[in-house]
Parts: C-alpha cells; structure tokens; sequence
C-alpha cells in the first residue's frame, strides 16, 4: 500500500514539474522575443540618427559648391549617385573641405534615398 502511495505521489510531482517546465520555458520565449523586439527597435533609431547625421553633412557640404538638388527629382541608382559624388570630389576645391569619409558617407545617404522610392 505505502509503495502505491509513493508510486502517485512521484506521478503527482512529474506532473506539476513537467507543467512548471512548460510554464518557464513559455514565458522565456516571450521574453526573447521582446529583447528582439527591443533590438530591432534600437536598430532603427540609431539607422535614423545616422542619416541625420548624413543628410546634415550633405546639406553643409555639397551647398558650398553649388545649390542642393531635389534628390527626388534624379532617378539615379545608389551606384550612379556614387559616380556623381566622386566627379565632383575628384576637383582641388573640393578637397580643401570634403574628407573622403565625408563624400562616402554622402553616397550611403544618396543611395538610401534613392533605394526608398
């Protein structure tokens, strides 16, 4: 009779345990998908602050030579804006204020918007 007894209550605890199991294991998934969810999230603000940042340094750079162009108004490819960006670097006046970085950094954001259309 004891061993029944002991036989059901070890059944009982594998239960509960197998259902605590459940239960953690549940919750560790929502967990990774709202640390995902925060990733992701991370990731597109500091992708909008990066092209402040770009959109800020092609304004100050490129509005020294010449009058900004509505970007939206060319239907270059990102590889065409690149070709642009470095014709026009490629002069001795714009070498005295544009860092190589900077016309890089231009052509991303040149790229990105004509990709966005």
């Amino acid at each position: 009779m004891k061993t029944k007894r002991r036989c059901n209550v070890y059944i009982i605890w594998i239960i509960v345990l197998l259902f605590m199991q459940q239960f953690i294991s549940g919750c560790a998934t929502t967990v990774t998908k709202d640390l995902h969810k925060k990733d992701l999230y991370k990731q597109d603000v500091q992708k909008e602050e990066m092209d402040l940042v770009h959109q800020k340094l092609f304004r100050n750079k490129c509005s020294i030579c010449h009058e900004l162009p509505d970007v939206n108004a060319y239907p270059y490819t990102p590889e065409q804006w690149a070709s642009i960006i470095d014709i026009m670097h490629d002069t001795k006046a714009s070498k005295k204020f544009m860092t190589i970085e900077d016309t890089e950094k231009i052509k991303i954001y040149l790229g990105r918007l004509s990709r966005a259309r």
